[in-house]
Parts: structure tokens; sequence; C-alpha cells
């Protein structure tokens, strides 16, 4: 009997990758033996939970400490498309034609004990990161052909700070691959840069 082989379009990798990641970010963040909801000092980072506006749309994150220097980010919301093609990467927004994107982002940090030592703010998780994102939008929730679902994975320096009472702002840069996850079996892909800036207002306590 001849048997068939089956074998795994780099696609369809990149797709069952994301859903993966998304299936084990709970088991990851209830595996943690520092209990998260309990910070130690004033350097240890805080469970957050915001409204953010910014060049990814309009949403709402949840940022779960995972440790002492470690969260991740756990984002869901109404936002730009893209547009994934083998040379490029096309992004657009219209409030009247949005898509929906949800993303998770670790992010690690590394200088809030340095900057707590001079004197600056260290709320809100205020500090410089390195992060990595895998992003998921879907098509425009109304007919446009030029947003299609697309999945993103980018590496990135970021950083974060306290401006307000309640607000803060976010910005990172990086680079990233993108694909076009609307056909798994004839997917465009592509490097992109990746800069993402948001304001956010912070629910709950500090």
């Amino acid at each position: 009997m001849q048997q068939k082989k089956f074998y795994m379009k780099k696609s369809e990798g990149v797709i069952y990758s994301f859903i993966m990641a998304l299936m084990l970010a709970p088991l990851i963040t209830c595996a943690q033996v520092l209990d998260s909801s309990k910070p130690v000092n004033i350097y240890d980072l805080r469970a957050l939970t915001k409204l953010d506006l910014g060049f990814q749309g309009i949403g709402f994150t949840f940022e779960r400490r995972l440790a002492r220097k470690m969260t991740t980010d756990l984002s869901l919301g109404l936002g730009g498309g893209y547009n994934v093609l083998m040379n490029g990467l096309g992004y657009e927004w219209s409030l009247l034609e949005p898509a929906f994107y949800f993303s998770i982002t670790p992010k690690f940090y590394y200088n809030r004990e340095r900057r707590s030592a001079k004197g600056k703010t260290v709320s809100f998780n205020s500090g410089n990161y390195f992060g990595l994102r895998v992003k998921y939008t879907t098509k425009s929730i109304v007919e446009n052909a030029d947003v299609w679902d697309a999945l993103l994975m980018n590496i990135h320096w970021g950083m974060q700070r306290a401006i307000a009472k309640r607000w803060t702002i976010n910005f990172h840069i990086g680079a990233g691959y993108a694909v076009d996850a609307t056909d798994l079996n004839n997917s465009a892909g592509t490097i992109y840069p990746a800069i993402d800036f948001k304001f956010s207002y912070i629910f709950g306590k500090k």
C-alpha cells in the first residue's frame, strides 16, 4: 500500500504556531511560581487593565504580570487592517471599515530599578523593555478589497511611561514578518518595520 506524505506549508506552520501561543499563554501564566497578584516591592511590575487608543486602533489590553521583570499584554479591539504582499505590507485604518485585532505581547523590562534610583516614576509599569508580538487581524467588517486576514510577528524595543494620574504612553520599534492568512495554501509573506504608539487609560489602582 502506498503511503501518502503530508507536508505542512510554511504559512500553515505560522498559523498553527499562533494558535498554540494563544493556548499556552494562560498555562504559562498560571504556572508562574511567583504570585503575580502581589508585587513584593516598588520595582515589581503590576497587573494593569487598559483602554488603548493608537496606531493599532482602539481596544482593551490586560497586562498580566508574569515575574518581577516580565509581563504579557493580551489585547483585542478594532483598528486598521492589512494587505500582505510579497514585496510589501499595506495598512489601512478607516473608522467606517475597521478590522478586529487580537495580539499577545510578552515584555521583559530591564531598567526600572535605575529609573527609581534617579527619582523617576515607575508607576503603571514605567520602563524600557524588549518585546515579542504575535498579532492576528481579520478582514474588514465591511467589504474592502484591500484588507484581508493577516498574521504578524515582530521583535521590538519599547518604552512605557506614566504621563498622568491614570494615563500611559507606549512606544515600540523593531522588525517583523507578516503573512496573508486568507488562504493557507497560497500565502504571501514579507518583512516589515514594526512601529507602534498608543495612549492607554488605566483602570483600577497603580
